[in-house]
């Protein structure tokens, strides 16, 4: 039975629901972080510093000493689209006659396709930021991952960096990739149910091989970086770099190389460098059989033969409370292998990102926009749990004889811990 008019309220509510129920990257990350802003009202570029826990070497002996308490942070700001947030909106109008319609009605006539538009936008700029900020990677660009031991592996990057096994960790995948994955493991002795459910969704499930698996079409593609011509070569001093930091923490190093020929590094490009290994933030011991950490390319850039900077992520730290790199034999001209640039070939890959992640990897924030007054209409609706704000805004024009509404989420996205992720290419 049709209502006799929908509320501003039942409409706001509605709409965080959809909203929620729409979002998949997103579902999957911290989101405790909300009720730092304002609940009134936040303005657009509003921050706060998220504190990353402290971390102690110790010692052995009855003798004290003292160490410093060094606690880093990492900024979330709201609505900076340059720090994949905005202020996104979308913009429609609906008539008396549609405020008439049951809940259900209008939910799927109005709310539904533009509340997609919405969750669509939160979650592809929340793994355009994953893409760009998770140095570790695995799998093969240009060719779907579907052995199960590529997964694994990506987990085992998880397991060495210290990540919890706690039914926090989960992968989302592009449909190509899921639908690859399905097929590839349909013959793996797994209980009947999961065959079944596998079978009948065509997508892999919860609890396979220890993560909840997750299919968004929004998931983003890295262009490779590319060598210009043939086979060249690409080195770092790992003896003298300015860019290595031996103590404290910061998020990036930037770090001197040299090249044979030119050479194009993209941003989210990773690379190794041979003798940098990566360690156990606990013990700070390399970890697997000596492997190389992963580093980011935080800014594309393009160079010709010679010497040039760049930004890496996470920083090249050697020594300290937050040690995260151990240097084996240093080298004055070790070698830099970017992944997916063969030695010999000029290429310039494009492949899927997808990525495993802890929960505690990245963090989505969302503020309560203001209320504005003096217009038909203003709802906004807030989730405490969940950490979801949307304001609903409706307002007669004069001009055109027509009542728009807008809905409006103003959000921001950072990494908190993104060891705790791995990104699988395909």
């Amino acid at each position: 039975m049709a209502n006799n008019l929908l509320t501003i309220s039942k409409i706001t509510n509605e709409a965080l629901m959809v909203l929620e129920n729409s979002l998949v990257f997103a579902s999957q990350v911290n989101r405790e972080y909300d009720d730092q802003f304002a609940v009134a009202g936040a303005k657009i570029g509003d921050t706060v510093n998220v504190r990353r826990p402290a971390r102690f070497i110790g010692t052995t002996g009855p003798n004290l000493s003292v160490e410093d308490f060094y606690e880093s942070s990492v900024p979330v700001v709201l609505g900076d689209t340059t720090k994949y947030g905005a202020q996104f909106h979308v913009d429609t109008q609906f008539n008396t006659k549609d405020l008439a319609l049951s809940m259900d009605m209008f939910s799927d006539r109005v709310l539904k396709p533009a509340i997609a538009a919405i969750a669509n936008r939160i979650d592809r700029d929340g793994l355009n930021m994953a893409k760009n900020s998770t140095a570790n990677i695995v799998g093969v660009a240009g060719t779907p991952a579907t052995g199960l031991l590529t997964y694994l592996t990506a987990g085992a990057y998880l397991d060495a960096e210290g990540t919890p096994r706690d039914g926090k960790r989960a992968v989302v995948i592009e449909p190509f990739t899921g639908a690859a994955v399905v097929d590839s493991l349909k013959g793996l002795f797994v209980p009947d149910s999961q065959i079944t459910n596998q079978y009948r969704t065509g997508m892999m499930g919860r609890d396979s091989a220890g993560l909840d698996w997750k299919m968004d079409q929004n998931v983003v593609s890295q262009t490779f970086g590319s060598w210009t011509t043939t086979a060249g070569t690409l080195t770092a001093n790992t003896s003298v770099n300015a860019g290595f930091v031996t103590s404290g923490w910061q998020s990036t190093s930037t770090i001197t190389l040299t090249n044979s020929q030119a050479i194009t590094l993209n941003q989210g490009d990773p690379i190794q460098i041979a003798g940098l290994f990566a360690v156990n933030p606990q013990n700070r011991q390399a970890y697997g059989a000596n492997r190389l950490r992963w580093f980011n390319v935080v800014n594309t850039v393009s160079a010709g033969a010679g010497t040039f900077n760049v930004t890496v992520s996470p920083a090249i730290i050697t020594a300290g409370q937050f040690q995260n790199t151990v240097i084996g034999t240093a080298s004055a001209t070790a070698t830099v292998t970017p992944f997916n640039i063969a030695t010999g070939t000029a290429n310039a890959v494009v492949s899927p990102q997808n990525i495993m992640l802890h929960k505690n990897a990245f963090t989505l924030a969302t503020g309560d926009l203001l209320l504005p007054e003096g217009v038909h209409f203003a709802g906004r609706a807030a989730d405490k749990q969940t950490g979801l704000s949307i304001r609903v805004v409706r307002q007669y024009t004069i001009n055109n004889d027509a009542i728009p509404t807008r809905l409006d989420v103003l959000y921001g996205w950072a990494p908190l811990y993104s060891e705790l992720a791995c990104r699988v290419a395909a």
